[in-house]
């Protein structure tokens, strides 16, 4: 990203930050809430760096608790349905689990998509 040592590095980069905050001053929309957003709205040619910083920023778990909580989430869903699951199958669980705060699944709504379409199977 930026080599150690070099003052233009620093200033190049200050001067790339004073060209985003210009940039999202002169917008009429608000500026991006979200590190993703915000990368998927950075230009590689005008803002190299920032957009290296934004991914870096995207890529890192917040604490190491989230890392943590995906391994005891893989953990409780392998345990639990490890002789009948697949790959793909428990990728899926395994990613709708760790991010529940992101998708908005209704539980009553897949019982009844399952019921529909297995109408045999008893539930109980």
């Amino acid at each position: 990203m930026l080599q150690k040592g070099t003052e233009s590095s620093a200033f190049q980069l200050y001067n790339e930050i004073a060209m985003w905050r210009e940039h999202w001053t002169q917008q009429k929309q608000k500026p991006p809430s979200k590190a993703i957003d915000a990368l998927c709205d950075s230009s590689a040619r005008f803002y190299p760096n920032i957009r290296k910083l934004l991914h870096l920023l995207c890529i890192f778990p917040v604490t190491s608790c989230t890392g943590e909580r995906s391994f005891s989430s893989l953990k409780l869903i392998k345990t639990y349905l490890r002789s009948t699951m697949r790959e793909n199958r428990l990728n899926g669980l395994a990613l709708m689990n760790i991010h529940k705060n992101v998708i908005d699944i209704d539980p009553s709504e897949v019982i009844d998509m399952f019921a529909q379409k297995y109408p045999k199977v008893p539930l109980h």
